[in-house]
């Protein structure tokens, strides 16, 4: 399994926005702050408003914020809302990964190793990673 980029630069987006929680912050000058593409910024952005993990704003005083506060958030729902759900990452049912129709040897493993993955992911809150700056 592989951290992408996107679940690393959601965690410096968080951060970034928790740095004054009641300000939103323009994603483009997020996006140029971390020296990455506004359109990567936006997929990333998309997938933290879908979980409801940012909020979001138009006009002139417009931008994004967190939508709770960082001892709410867990670290699994931020890879999530970057990568994929873990049971797609650890899906050994997919028919291209492992040529088994019915039973695979390696199943059991991959789905207790999802279990205690999801397990310990969601057990950090963000605020016990991300410190004020």
């Amino acid at each position: 399994m592989r951290i992408t980029r996107r679940t690393d630069y959601a965690i410096h987006l968080i951060a970034d926005l928790s740095d004054n929680p009641e300000k939103p912050l323009g994603l483009r000058s997020l996006a140029e702050r971390h020296a990455v593409s506004y359109a990567f910024a936006r997929t990333v952005q998309q997938g933290l408003l879908k979980a409801g993990i940012i909020t979001s704003s138009r006009g002139i005083h417009g931008g994004i914020r967190l939508a709770r506060p960082l001892q709410e958030i867990t670290l699994l729902e931020v890879f999530e809302a970057a990568q994929d759900p873990l049971e797609v990452a650890f899906s050994p049912k997919d028919p291209s990964w492992c040529g088994c129709e019915n039973s695979c040897v390696s199943e059991d493993i991959w789905l207790s190793t999802r279990s205690v993955l999801g397990k310990h992911l969601s057990s950090i809150q963000l605020h016990r990673i991300i410190r004020p700056r």
